[in-house]
Order: structure tokens, then sequence, then C-alpha cells
């Protein structure tokens, strides 16, 4: 692990959630705000394809109460309705025979606006089984029965494309409903009439066959001469006379015999007569509880019969559904609000989803933890159209209170007074990181601020430096690191600053890996050193070439450039231990192309020169 020195750190610490979530919040913001308009603008269209709806709302009144007939009394019963009989009674609403009587009587089944019997696919007619099947359906999605906790009254609820339909769909449930139930009263009461004619009639055959059988039996058994009790009474009374007195005469044995026979004969024909007028009794009981019996049927079928067209009031249409003049859905507002916001939710998850992907360099944190190195600065973000000419030191140098100045300030602030080092040799791990950038606006800070700079172009492939002073790079001579003359050459644009820039840009790549070119090193380094002030050398890449590890005995220390999302947090942290093993004096980072905007809040683009004059 690359361990910095202690120094000016020219940054604020990322602290508190907040802040991170913020932060990732602004650097997500340009692709949330577009799934948000994406999402809005498709919930829109989608909802504008939705036909409007419209429900309105009937009531009815359950009957509490039903007279019926009890078969078990045979007498008119008043039967209570509970919560199971209201129950069931919702239950044949939602049903589907209900819903067919509902769409015959409002001729849905032949409406083809309702539900098309041409298939879509074919384009030829649906079975008709099928379309039924379709329509019954949709009337049962098209109304809705519900009641409030223990209540008698029900709420039927219509709903359609066409207001007038969902009128008619709230108050036909209820009138089929009614007439259904009336009907059904009926139906039981011609019912019970006619087992009543019918038991009526059994038993006026009953009876008069009752009636028919007493008569028979009174003709049979003389019933009907009331004398014959008493003639056999006295007949009785006489024949005990008669014993008793030949019994006082002595009269014989035989003869005694012959009276006392005489007298059991009269007796059983007086118990005989009486056992028939006691049958004759209970068959008359019979009688008259059949004919009473008769007369409670006919009592009640004439009452039923008197129903018929006095049938009690039911079930009660309480209010009546009127045509809705506004559609209740789409809420096509409310559809876009819920659609926004679930957009920005998916878009903080997308956001934290790729920033957790996101292995780019974007922060001190993530710079400490790869490499153990501290940043020393931030270069912000500079307009493209300048970011490779020289307008970019021009208007460093005629702005010393830019942000790119107080940045390059902060840093040259902590490598020389601090860390002591007067020849840094910039360089990054990868191409495409601003190093040569860095470099450029490092010197020419450094001779605004008065001090003599050198820049040395070690980059002898792309001469970025060289292009970023230079308006004609072509024209610039170049020299031989390892020869006796340099060409030094100064910078035009530079020509008014307080001190001086020059720039040596070195023709070819290194070639010498001798200790005469180490030493070579150090005498053009003493030199160097001797005539300025500091000396900033640009690099190639260090994971690309070997320039910087062959060019170790000019520098004093080392500044690693980083481009802020878009350097590699591995390719950072790889070139950071390559340059420790190799004895560097690594001195910090420089996190370059911060996008101030979404970092503003953390201070990235808090250097003086964003202030006001006061």
């Amino acid at each position: 692990m690359v361990h910095s020195s202690n120094g000016v750190v020219g940054s604020q610490d990322e602290t508190g959630d907040f802040i991170n979530i913020w932060l990732l919040l602004r650097r997500n913001l340009k692709a949330i705000a577009i799934l948000v308009v994406v999402t809005v603008a498709l919930t829109a269209i989608y909802m504008s394809s939705i036909p409007d709806r419209y429900q309105t709302k009937a009531q009815m009144v359950l009957a509490v109460s039903e007279t019926r007939f009890s078969e078990a009394t045979g007498r008119m019963e008043t039967f209570e309705f509970g919560r199971a009989s209201v129950e069931t009674e919702l239950a044949k609403l939602r049903s589907r025979d209900f819903a067919e009587q509902v769409a015959e009587q409002l001729s849905l089944f032949d409406n083809s606006s309702f539900v098309n019997n041409i298939s879509k696919s074919t384009g030829l007619p649906i079975p008709k089984e099928i379309h039924r099947e379709a329509v019954i359906d949709k009337v049962l999605s098209s109304y809705s029965v519900s009641r409030a906790g223990e209540s008698h009254a029900v709420t039927v609820e219509g709903r359609s494309t066409d207001p007038v339909l969902a009128a008619s769909l709230a108050n036909t449930v209820i009138s089929v409903y009614i007439e259904n139930e009336l009907s059904g009263r009926v139906a039981r009461l011609e019912k019970f009439i006619s087992d009543l004619k019918r038991r009526v009639g059994l038993l006026g055959e009953e009876l008069t066959q009752a009636e028919a059988e007493l008569a028979e039996f009174i003709r049979n058994d003389s019933l009907d001469d009331d004398q014959v009790m008493v003639r056999l009474r006295s007949n009785v009374e006489r024949e005990k006379a008669i014993l008793s007195a030949g019994i006082e005469q002595g009269i014989s044995v035989e003869e005694e015999q012959i009276l006392r026979a005489r007298v059991a004969e009269a007796e059983e024909k007086l118990q005989v007569r009486t056992r028939s007028e006691l049958s004759l009794l209970r068959k008359e009981r019979e009688i008259e509880l059949l004919r009473s019996r008769f007369q409670t049927a006919i009592d009640n079928l004439n009452l039923l019969e008197t129903r018929i067209g006095q049938v009690e009031e039911g079930t009660v249409q309480v209010s009546v559904a009127r045509v809705p003049i506004s559609p209740y859905a789409p809420n096509r507002v409310l559809a876009s609000l819920l659609a926004g916001m679930m957009s920005i939710i998916l878009g903080f998850i997308v956001a934290l989803v790729r920033e957790g992907l996101d292995r780019t360099i974007r922060n001190e944190q993530q710079i400490l933890k790869a490499t153990g190195l501290r940043n020393l600065g931030y270069f912000t973000k500079q307009i493209s159209s300048d970011a490779n000419s020289e307008h970019v030191i021009e208007d460093l140098l005629n702005n010393p209170r830019s942000p790119l100045a107080e940045a390059a300030r902060g840093v040259l602030t902590n490598c020389i007074k601090f860390q002591d080092a007067k020849i840094i040799l910039i360089t990054s791990g990868l191409p495409n990181e601003g190093k040569s950038l860095v470099s450029s606006v490092l010197a020419a800070s450094a001779a605004a601020d008065g001090m003599d700079t050198l820049l040395i172009d070690l980059d002898t492939h792309r001469r970025g430096s060289t292009k970023l002073l230079f308006s004609n790079p072509d024209d610039v001579q170049r020299s031989d690191i390892y020869g006796d003359n340099l060409i030094v050459q100064p910078v035009p644009i530079a020509a008014q600053a307080a001190g001086t820039l020059d720039l040596i840009t070195v023709e070819s790549p290194t070639r010498e890996l001798t200790d005469a070119a180490d030493n070579k090193l150090r005498k053009l380094r003493d030199a160097l050193t001797a005539r300025y002030d500091l000396i900033v050398i640009d690099t190639p890449p260090a994971l690309i070439l070997d320039e910087v590890y062959r060019n170790d005995a000019l520098v004093d220390a080392v500044l690693l450039v980083a481009r802020w999302g878009k350097t590699r947090q591995d390719a950072f942290g790889t070139v950071a231990r390559r340059l420790s093993l190799a004895g560097f004096n690594v001195l910090g980072t420089i996190l370059n192309d911060v996008d101030p905007k979404k970092f503003r809040w953390i201070g990235y683009d808090g250097y003086y020169g964003s202030y006001d004059d006061y």
C-alpha cells in the first residue's frame, strides 16, 4: 500500500448518508429525469387510448319478512329474513343466471357494441353460445352489489363506457330482482292453492265415505231407535224380578237355571247395544274431526285465493340510478402522477444499482481505498471545445481567481511548500486521464505566481502538453533528453505572466537503461533546478509505457491523475502500487474533469474563484 505525506488537501470529505444520497441523485439526475419523462409520456399515451368509464348507483331495500303457508301447521305464518337469507339474495344477484336475465332485459345479446360477435382474429362470427357467455361475463363485471353491515339496504353500482347503459344496468338489476321476487311469491301462492285444492278434495272424499259408513252402521244396528235401550233395560229388570220371585217361591233348580239363563241373555243384549252406541259416538266424533279439517282447508283455500291479487309488498327500490355526467375512470392525472412517482423510485433503484456496479473513481474515499493516497486537488470539467487548445491556459493566466487556477495553486502549495518537491512528474495509469492538461495547468499557474517554470513533454506519442501550449505544435523544435544541447522554448501565451514558462519537447522515447544514462539525468536535474523554481514533467501512462520508470532519476515526486467517472479503481490502485514499488515518492492524486454541477454540495467547485467579488 502506498502512503502519502501529510499536506493541504484541496477538498472536503463526503460526510453523512444524506449527502451521499444527494450526490447519487445529482450524478444520475439526467437519467432519472429522462426515465420520468418517458414513463409519464407513455402512461399519458396509454391512458388516452382507454375510453372513459362511467358509474352510477341505485339502491333497494330487501323485504324484512314474508308471509307463507306452512304445510306443517296448515296455516299462514310470517318468516323473518336473517343474515343468511340476505347473503343468499346477494348471491342470487351475483349469479350468472341472474346476469343472463339482465342481459335479456337490456337486449345486450343483440348489441354488437357491447360485445362484438365477430372474431378479431378470423373475422368470422363467434359461436352463439360462446358469445352469450362473453356477454354474461361482461354484464357480471359491469355491476356490483353491496350492503353496509347488517343493513337490508343493497346498493347496486353500474359501470360502463356508455353513461346511459351504466344507469340502465343499475336500474335493471333492481327491477329484474323485484320482478323475480314478485313472480316467486305468486308462484308459491299458486302452488299452495293447488296443494290445498287437492287436499280439500281428498278431505271431502274421506268425509263423504265416513258419513256413508256411519249411515250404514246406524241402519244395520238400528241405532236410530232411541227406545231400544229403554226396552232392553226394562227386559233385564223384569227377568231379574222373575228370577227373584221364583227363588222366593222355592222353584226347582232346573227352573232357576232357566230363569238365570234368561237374565244373562237379556244383559248380553243390553251390552251389545251399549257397545254399538259407543261405536256410534266414536264414529260421529271422527266425522266431526274430518268435517272440521275439511272446513279449515276450505277457509285456508279461500284466504290464499284472495291473496293472489293482494301480494304483500316485498323489496322496494328507494333510489334510482341517474345518468352520470362525468367519468369516474380512468383518472389520467392520478395515473400520470403515480407513473411519475414509480419511475422516480425505479430511477433511484437503477441509480443505486448503477452506482454499486460503477468501479470508477468519483471521490476521495474511493481514491484512499484504492491507493492509500490523499487527493490533493480537483480540476473541474473544461468546455469540450477548448479542452485541447491553448485557450484553457490563456483563461487561467487571464483569470488567476478561476476555480481551475485556485485548484492548481492548492496543489502547488502542497507540493512545493510542504513537500519540498521542485521536479514533479505527472502521470496516470491509462490514456485519456487528462495528465497533459494537469501538467500544463500546474506549470502555467506557477508562472502566473511569479515562478520560473519548465514543462518537459516526455509523452512522445501524443505530445499533449505541446498541443495545449502552442497553436502549431508541429513547429515546435524537439530535443534529445540525453543530448548536450537541449532546446528550451518560451511559451508565447505566458509572456505576460509574472514568471516565465518554458517548454522542452522530447523527440523520442528513452532508450538507455545504463548507469551512465542515470548520471546524465542527474546532471540534467542539477542544471535545471539551478535555473528553474519548478519543473513539471508530462509522461505517458505508467501502465502502458515505461517512460516514467526510465526517468526516475530526474524527478523528486510523482502526482497521479485520475479522470472523474472514467478511471477504474483497480487500474488506479495498480499504478499506485507499481510506482511505490519502483521507489517513487508519490505525493498524492489529482482528480481531473470533475463535473461541478454534480458535486458542488461538497465543495468540488468551492475554490475562491467561484465566489463573487465583494
